[in-house]
């Protein structure tokens, strides 16, 4: 209790101080036009007791607060015998408080993002060239160790997709289909139409075969994300959009998708532990908890550990969260279907086209760009997955995640260089992502 009343308080000092300091500071800026002389002192103090801070923050120095003290004397002189000796124009001084207050009120946040986001990036880039308490320099050791390492990348077994029965399924089904497309494209004198339902759906198809054909060829951490990215992204973002159209202008279209959107309620962990109790498993002598292996022994057949069962375990738990983010990604894709001109429908329906050629033609092209939107934001919140893993397996059984196993490697293993390492990783594939969808957003706001 005396623990959580003191953090109170210190938090309850820390809001005062910053909140102090942000009135004051607006105070002193109002001081420029009507009393330059004072503003140059106060201000030339201030700057010199953050530069004292700053020095001594490390305890390079003797003197502790005689330094932020010994700054402000300091700053103070000079701002009263040089900046309050040659003041500019009385204009310039009247346009200070404007032209600092932005400045002034964006601090905070800025603040708040370099303690809370920029410098713990900068010192965990660091720290991923340093040894795993962080004493020797490592160079590039630390990643050279994580892509040598076979339980985090590992292609020894990548020549098994070639072979795999899934991989000739998919070649099998890309032939036929780009065969039937060509014939199709030379009758009708049109060329070859990659973005027609058939190619589409047969490449989607067999994208999704190859991926489970590498996905049992294929081990390690990394492999599992890039699997949980595949997956999640693209079924999470075909089926949201098969529901936003299959609702749409359709009875109960409200019922049915706020059922679908229900689960976007519910925490990662939440989820995480309803799902247990869907692949709970108990020894055939005993009642099945588990609706999986209740309905699987319901069929005469043995109950299965079904988190247990690698590679396929990992196609478990991305079930989940394509349960969970279905619902964001049809809610996103509805909104852009309905936004599409009713016009462009009603002149397809004219020349004859049917519903199916109506929606491939004419709302597919009008919100590509939201599908664009949808697949980089679910890819940026699959790859920093990491709950449901955590809850589900804790990594175990070939489940682990980029996320995952940085934890362990960082607070379990206290190897902070491998670690920081593995965030550094994820920050490299985020960061492209981010970027992308930032400048979206302004070509946007532009247009």
């Amino acid at each position: 209790m005396g623990q959580l009343v003191s953090m109170v308080v210190g938090v309850v000092a820390i809001v005062a101080v910053v909140l102090g300091l942000f009135v004051g500071i607006n105070a002193l800026v109002d001081l420029a036009p009507k009393n330059f002389r004072l503003f140059a002192t106060l201000a030339g103090g201030v700057l010199g007791a953050v530069a004292g801070v700053v020095v001594n923050s490390q305890g390079w120095f003797l003197g502790g607060l005689l330094w932020p003290l010994g700054g402000f004397v300091v700053g103070a002189l000079l701002g009263l015998l040089v900046w309050a000796r040659h003041p500019p124009p009385p204009e310039r001084r009247w346009r200070i408080p404007d032209r600092l207050r932005p400045a002034i009120f964006l601090a905070p946040a800025l603040l708040f993002l370099a303690v809370a986001l920029v410098i713990p990036t900068i010192r965990t880039v660091y720290l991923s060239f340093r040894s795993p308490r962080g004493d020797d320099a490592e160079g590039w050791q630390n990643y050279r160790d994580l892509f040598g390492d076979s339980t985090i990348f590992n292609i020894d077994s990548a020549g098994d997709i070639l072979t795999s029965r899934l991989f000739i399924a998919a070649a099998i089904i890309t032939v036929v289909a780009m065969t039937l497309v060509i014939v199709r494209g030379v009758g009708t004198r049109r060329g070859v139409d990659l973005s027609a339902p058939t190619p589409v759906i047969s490449l989607t198809t067999a994208g999704i075969l190859v991926t489970l054909a590498a996905m049992s060829a294929l081990r390690g951490v990394i492999w599992n994300n890039v699997f949980w990215v595949v997956f999640v992204t693209g079924l999470s973002t075909i089926i949201g959009l098969a529901i936003a159209v299959l609702a749409d202008r359709s009875r109960g279209e409200s019922v049915a998708k706020s059922l679908i959107f229900m689960p976007m309620a519910i925490s990662f962990v939440g989820a995480s532990v309803i799902w247990r109790f869907v692949y709970a498993f108990t020894p055939a002598s005993r009642d099945q908890i588990g609706v999986l292996n209740a309905v699987w022994v319901g069929f005469d057949n043995e109950p299965e550990a079904w988190l247990q069962q690698p590679p396929w375990n990992s196609m478990f738990l991305i079930v989940i969260m394509i349960w969970i983010q279905t619902g964001f990604a049809m809610v996103v894709l509805s909104s852009a279907i309905k936004a599409v001109p009713g016009e462009l429908h009603e002149a397809a329906r004219v020349d004859g086209a049917s519903e199916a050629q109506a929606f491939w033609r004419v709302t597919v092209p009008q919100i590509r760009t939201t599908i664009a939107v949808v697949v980089t934001t679910l890819i940026i919140t699959v790859l920093k997955i990491y709950d449901i893993v955590k809850v589900m397996t804790n990594g175990e059984f070939s489940t682990s995640v980029i996320a995952n196993e940085m934890f362990d490697q960082a607070f379990i293993n206290r190897d902070y260089g491998k670690g920081s390492a593995l965030a550094v990783l994820l920050l490299v594939a985020v960061l492209p992502l981010m970027i992308v969808n930032v400048r979206r957003s302004r070509q946007g706001e532009r247009a």
